[in-house]
């Protein structure tokens, strides 16, 4: 398995838009859609924010990382607002190896630096959280918008 991450491009954006979840996965995720129209608007604002296309060669999922310069939820940090596997790729091992390009690409400080990367998930959804939290993300104990908030410590190595 070889992880990379690519721009989102007139060449494949049909194609991220066209990537699904399981449909017992819905609720816990905005589509791409909705994803790459929050990052339009988030670039508009001049925010740092990066949809990007996850390749295994082929396209197997989306995630989509913002730094909070200004947004004002995890200040000086990075954030990931999606991570999606397609349902055809789910259950194939691909979590560890997009968390760890995800990882190598915030350490890469493509905003500015940061100590630490900040996510949130629904408390219903006990498969991401199970993920999350065995990468090595740690509850913070705090609750956005109704999901609980989890961050991972950029300092450490994985």
């Amino acid at each position: 398995m070889s992880i990379c991450l690519k721009d989102i491009t007139i060449e494949n954006y049909f194609d991220v838009l066209n990537l699904e979840v399981h449909p017992n996965q819905r609720n816990f995720i905005a589509s791409n859609s909705i994803s790459l129209a929050e990052a339009y608007v988030y670039d508009k604002n001049g925010d740092f924010i990066a949809p990007l296309a996850v390749y295994d060669k082929v396209l197997v999922g989306f995630v989509m990382i913002a730094y909070d310069q200004k947004i004002g939820i995890s200040k000086g940090n990075y954030l990931l607002f999606r991570f999606m596997i397609d349902k055809r790729f789910q259950g194939l091992g691909y979590f560890k190896p997009t968390m760890d390009a995800v990882i190598d690409f915030v350490r890469t400080e493509p905003a500015g630096k940061a100590t630490s990367l900040w996510l949130s998930y629904e408390p219903e959804n006990n498969q991401a959280r199970s993920c999350y939290l065995h990468y090595g993300f740690k509850e913070t104990g705090e609750v956005i918008e109704d999901e609980i908030v989890a961050i991972y410590d950029l300092t450490t190595k994985n």
